[in-house]
């Protein structure tokens, strides 16, 4: 994620660590006492993180989280808690983040104890660009466990329970399913895009790897 060095959160100690590929592992910094859940690189330099105060078993009224934005030495560069007016909160329970081309930062949250979930776009200056909520003909709720930005700026979502994948465009409009049960897909919950390979962790134990097109829509 940093050159060669692998980065990587530990919410059991509230920590993010840096591991070299000597296998030297350093600690970059602690959050706590909030718990470190996702983590991606920075357009603009560092990286976000996002953070939670509890389990999402335990979100009630008082719940909140935040995306932090950290220099590379565990500096904190910014805090994103509340809307640039501080008028409410941004994020109930963030569980992963990907920062777009355009580097709005595409935060993906539980917002109940059910893992119903969102897709909070936030720009860097604290203003909500959309939220997303799934699509209304949707069998099961939406629940949503990682995130993908692609070269061209569409958001690639994983929906557990509807076993598919959601494809977005740049302003958060719904494109179309890339993936669905008949690929076949079953309970995707971690994403992996890199040029024209969509690897898909699911909840079988397996990895599926697709050719993805990096086309235009």
């Amino acid at each position: 994620m940093l050159d060669n060095d692998i980065v990587y959160t530990d919410s059991c100690d509230m920590i993010i660590r840096r591991v070299t590929p000597s296998g030297t592992e350093s600690d970059i910094c602690s959050t706590a006492p909030l718990l470190p859940v996702g983590i991606c690189k920075s357009y603009n330099g560092g990286l976000l993180v996002t953070l939670c105060s509890y389990g999402v078993s335990e979100i009630t009224s008082d719940h909140y989280g935040e995306v932090l934005h950290i220099d590379t030495p565990g500096g904190i560069i910014k805090k994103y808690t509340h809307t640039h007016d501080r008028k409410s909160k941004l994020f109930i329970h963030p569980i992963r983040v990907a920062q777009n081309r355009n580097t709005d930062m595409c935060v993906v949250e539980h917002i109940d104890k059910e893992y119903r979930s969102r897709l909070v776009c936030v720009s860097m200056l604290s203003q909500v660009r959309y939220t997303y909520t799934g699509q209304p003909a949707l069998t099961e709720r939406f629940s949503c466990t990682d995130i993908a930005c692609d070269h061209h700026g569409r958001i690639l979502l994983t929906d557990v329970l509807n076993h598919a994948v959601h494809l977005l465009r740049e302003d958060g409009h719904f494109l179309q399913y890339v993936l669905t049960e008949q690929s076949p897909l079953w309970g995707p919950q971690c994403l992996g895009l890199h040029g024209g390979t969509l690897w898909v962790g699911c909840q079988e134990g397996v990895v599926r790897v697709y050719k993805y097109s990096d086309e235009k829509c």
